[in-house]
């Protein structure tokens, strides 16, 4: 991305371990954030493999790619600079890139003329492009993403503690990140066992659901007993469509016949 052109954008990488990505629960989410601060939304599109949005003055795009990326497209890849501190998560970082199954695209444009202080235009679609993501984030948890522009790669972790400025500085040119190549994929962590299977994924991997933080931050409890708010689930009219082709799809039981009234004379 140039200055100016006022478009940021993520690639999100999925491995065996994730759930598949699910556009419909993507959709509400990104709904129903930008609807609680106080967006108007001018325009939605829903396919298959692909999400558009329009809040003004910002356009969205969300595309699933049901396989993984060919490996040209791993080039250029850096990381945050750190200065001299080590960097742990490069080597999971790496092999996640060659692991990967699936992927998703995330885009978003401004609308309109860019503004006249590029600075701050660059900042301003930076923290949309952040605010917006972590939305998607919560219905398609990736192993990864790839920011762009830079090409940083950062876990979900450091995406979330991110701020704008990380985001725009350019990552670490000395030492770019690249996949490891397959033969040492089969080898196991020093002085570790073998890496768990994806049969098998670690306790870890689950990530807190929208409901399990909207209960954190409420506490929960009073006074040790257990809260009567009710959970915080996806609301069913964000998905009409959806529940319209189900009831169509089957049929329902037949309606009870009419009763007929006959008045004859005495």
């Amino acid at each position: 991305m140039r200055k100016g052109t006022g478009i940021a954008g993520a690639t999100l990488l999925f491995d065996a371990r994730d759930s598949e990505p699910d556009l419909v629960l993507a959709m509400q989410y990104l709904l129903d954030d930008l609807r609680a601060e106080g967006r108007r939304i001018v325009g939605l599109k829903l396919t298959s493999s692909t999400l558009r949005l329009r809040a003004e003055p910002y356009e969205m795009v969300v595309t699933v790619a049901p396989d993984p990326l060919p490996a040209s497209a791993m080039h250029g890849l850096l990381r945050p600079a750190i200065g001299d501190a080590p960097d742990f998560a490069r080597v999971h970082l790496g092999r996640a890139l060659r692991t990967h199954s699936r992927a998703m695209g995330f885009l978003l444009r401004r609308r309109g003329a860019p503004l006249a202080d590029l600075d701050e235009g660059e900042r301003l679609l930076v923290h949309e492009g952040r605010h917006c993501l972590l939305s998607v984030l919560e219905a398609a948890t990736p192993s990864l993403l790839i920011w762009q522009p830079g090409g940083l790669v950062l876990s979900l972790d450091e995406f979330r503690r991110a701020d704008a400025a990380v985001l725009i500085a350019q990552g670490d040119l000395s030492a770019p990140l690249t996949a490891p190549s397959p033969d040492r994929l089969s080898l196991p962590r020093p002085g570790t066992e073998r890496e768990p299977s994806a049969e098998q994924p670690p306790p870890e991997a689950a990530l807190l659901t929208r409901a399990d933080r909207h209960d954190k931050r409420s506490l929960g409890r009073l006074f040790g007993k257990p809260s009567t708010r009710p959970p915080v689930v996806p609301q069913l009219d964000r998905q009409s469509e959806r529940l319209a082709v189900a009831l169509r799809q089957g049929d329902g039981p037949e309606p009870p016949p009419k009763r007929r009234f006959w008045a004859g004379r005495a």
